[in-house]
């Protein structure tokens, strides 16, 4: 491969711009005069073509207060210029009148730079503002005050000037006042000043421990050490500290022997974020690492062949890298959308590094309104191969079908992460959809709109819910009901199922004929079915005549010396007959009356007894934490059937239920409120277990509270819309009316 030389670009005030190629070695240009201040009024003429308002003048044959300019000039945008202590630089005044200055900073006290330059420079009307303290340090935190608040700040060795002159033009940059010290000694009025700036995010000591060892640098603020070593050292660990905000592909250098040519060129290197390297009468090893470790375009030397002499210039044209090799580009971008090449792309330099180089193609706009691939060329000045760009250009969705969909209540369904769209190219593709929270029509029929990039219509999927109670059904009790004749009845719209997992859950019922008794005393049988399943579900009624037992007057509980009592010892029983039993009867809830009509054992059909006493009352409290499990006594009943056949059965006794509420506070029962956070359709079977029953507990004055089965919920779905209550129906096993719960949406 045939590999040239990389170049990169020092942007200047005279020829730089972003457009620049890359050549076979860096261009050199040299910015001087014969003396220093000759070398400062140059510069000045590099960066600043027109006019100027500002100025900032420091001593030319003296360092301390001059380093700390820069930051300064960059805030007005004014170049640095050179003078001695008592008398205006010839060159300076030249320049002040072509730029046209209006306004000069004088950095330094009167014996740094003497009240005649002053004078002078008043005389071509021009407003002077001196900035000297009694010590350098003063000046630098006079500097420092007109600079202003800064993020970030520099402290640098006071004593010389390396380590100032190569933070200079990034301080400039970044308008960082650069603040001066001493060899492990901070002067009270900076460490005063520096620990009012608790709210910077970094203070910057610039040298090594000879400079702020460990003890003292912990006293300043938010600090950070950067650059140990010798100053060739230093000066290259400050450029690399900062190396993502400047511009490396251009470069100047300076003198390291001396400060007035690299502190004049850091105005002018601050404009285009552009690092000074400082070298030697030879290039020192740092700097020739840096320099073989970087792609440059273009030098700026910064003073005469006296002070950077041939051989160190010829050393930073030898020493960049060369192109080892170009990757070429695939982009994919969708169809319609914007698309421009790259400026700047990625290179392997001869070290095998990766360095971004500018490019240029044979096109600067693409049209991107029809998918594809399309190809483009590119090229690298003097890199001998042609950089080939791939644009995949995507297609779009142009029309995408609504959807319908089904499931069953009490199923999960969930909306699909992508849909089948047909694309702009005619090609069918699957594409991600986000669906918003959906809408109820009608019952059992939900609708969501849907959102994919780049269409411009909403996806509607409508959604009909199927009830299909009853599918994971176990087992369904048969039901029993006695009422007396001429009373009111309705049958039961739901029924308790024990599901699959031996849960409790209330499904709907439905009927045949409903027979009439209201007339009529006697049993009725009737037949329910319930959906998905596949047995028929019994209820027998049992209608009293005149001589049955009050309802309102049940035998249990009674006074004892109730002569209608079966435990009263008046009541005598006939000890010569056999007495059958006819087992368990379904529990009832305390205070309720006992069932008067039960299973015949011997015709096995139901048939009325009259109950004669209670042999055996087991009062001990079974506590569960579901109401239905709970028992507050267990009762043995002894009693007839037809009048000479006797029997007997045992039966629970269920704590009467004072209450439904979700929240008691040990002494109101409040209306069943339940929060949700939730949108969109709402099963009711998860409310279930928020309800609780308030019971009279085991040492029979306390109240507590127990889990119910829901028998029904009415609705069994709530869809979520914009309300912030909703109120349903919920029918409990054991409690005689159905209560309303208020359903509060919390957003």
């Amino acid at each position: 491969m045939n590999k040239k030389k990389l170049t990169a670009l020092i942007i200047t005030a005279l020829c730089i711009t972003s457009a620049a190629k890359v050549s076979a070695a860096p261009s050199v240009k040299r910015i001087y005069g014969q003396t220093r201040y000759e070398t400062a009024a140059s510069i000045s003429k590099e960066g600043w073509k027109e006019k100027s308002n500002y100025a900032v003048i420091v001593n030319g044959e003296n360092f301390p207060d001059a380093i700390t300019a820069a930051p300064l000039a960059s805030k007005y945008k004014a170049p640095i210029l050179l003078t001695p202590k008592n008398e205006l630089s010839p060159f300076t005044s030249v320049e002040l009148k072509r730029l046209g200055v209006k306004n000069v900073f004088i950095i330094g006290g009167k014996g740094v730079i003497y009240q005649n330059v002053e004078d002078g420079i008043k005389s071509m009307g021009i407003k002077v503002t001196r900035l000297g303290g009694k010590t350098r340090y003063e000046t630098a935190l006079l500097v420092a005050g007109k600079v202003g608040k800064s993020k970030q700040i520099a402290v640098v060795d006071g004593t010389s000037f390396g380590d100032a002159v190569s933070i200079a033009p990034i301080a400039a940059l970044k308008q960082m006042p650069i603040i001066l010290a001493q060899k492990n000694y901070i002067p009270d009025d900076v460490m005063k000043y520096l620990d009012k700036q608790k709210k910077a995010e970094q203070i910057y000591v610039i040298g090594g421990k000879d400079f702020i060892n460990d003890n003292l640098i912990k006293k300043i603020p938010n600090s950070k050490r950067i650059a140990e070593g010798g100053m060739y050292d230093k000066n290259v660990q400050i450029i690399n500290a900062f190396k993502n905000e400047l511009n490396l592909n251009n470069l100047y250098i300076a003198s390291g022997k001396d400060y007035a040519d690299a502190l004049a060129g850091s105005a002018l290197a601050a404009q285009n974020a552009v690092p000074i390297l400082l070298v030697d009468n030879t290039m020192p090893e740092p700097s020739k690492r840096f320099l073989q470790s970087q792609v440059i375009n273009e030098i700026g030397v910064l003073g005469g062949p006296a002070v950077v002499n041939s051989s160190v210039i010829q050393s930073s044209k030898d020493l960049p890298l060369e192109v080892a090799d170009v990757n070429n580009i695939v982009k994919n971008i969708y169809q319609n959308e914007e698309f421009t090449p790259p400026k700047t792309m990625i290179i392997t330099a001869s070290d095998n590094s990766k360095k971004e180089m500018p490019v240029d193609w044979n096109l600067k706009k693409i049209d991107t309104t029809k998918p594809g691939i399309y190809t483009f060329k590119g090229s690298i000045e003097d890199y001998n191969k042609d950089i080939i760009l791939t644009l995949i250009v995507k297609p779009i969705p142009d029309k995408i079908d609504d959807i319908k969909a089904e499931a069953e209540t009490r199923s999960s369904y969930n909306l699909p992460d992508t849909v089948t769209a047909t694309m702009s190219d005619g090609s069918l593709g699957d594409v991600d959809v986000s669906w918003d929270y959906g809408t109820q029509k009608k019952p059992g029929i939900y609708e969501f709109l849907g959102t994919v990039d780049r269409y411009s219509k909403k996806i509607k999927l409508t959604l009909t819910i199927k009830q299909q109670y009853g599918q994971n059904i176990k087992s369904i009790n048969n039901l029993k009901y006695i009422v007396d004749k001429k009373s009111d009845f309705t049958l039961p719209r739901a029924v308790t199922a024990t599901m699959q997992d031996n849960s409790k859950k209330g499904v709907a019922i439905s009927w045949g004929t409903e027979k009439k008794y209201k007339y009529y005393d006697g049993v009725y049988i009737y037949e329910g079915i319930v959906k998905g399943y596949n047995k028929k579900v019994s209820l027998m009624l049992i209608v009293r005549d005149e001589n049955g037992i009050d309802p309102n007057d049940p035998i249990y509980p009674t006074k004892p010396d109730d002569p209608n009592n079966p435990t009263n010892p008046d009541n005598p029983e006939n000890p010569g007959e056999s007495i059958k039993n006819i087992g368990e009867l379904e529990p009832i809830v305390q205070g309720d009356p006992y069932p008067t009509t039960v299973i015949d054992p011997d015709t096995k059909k139901p048939a009325q007894v009259t109950w004669t006493r209670s042999i055996n009352i087991d009062t001990t409290f079974v506590d569960a934490d579901n109401i239905d499990d709970c028992r507050v006594a267990k009762v043995t009943l002894e009693g007839t059937i037809g009048g000479n056949k006797k029997v007997k059965a045992t039966i629970g006794i269920i704590p009467k239920i004072l209450g439904i509420t979700t929240e008691y506070n040990g002494t109101n029962i409040v209306p069943a409120v339940i929060p949700i956070e939730s949108s969109g359709v709402y099963d009711m079977s998860n409310a279930t277990q928020k309800l609780r029953a308030v019971i009279i507990g085991p040492d029979g004055h306390t109240r507590t509270t127990k889990k119910v089965n829901v028998l029904l919920w009415d609705p069994p779905y709530i869809d979520i819309g914009d309300s912030q209550n909703y109120y349903v129906r919920a029918t409990i096993n054991h409690f005689s009316n159905p209560i309303m719960v208020t359903l509060q949406v919390r957003r």
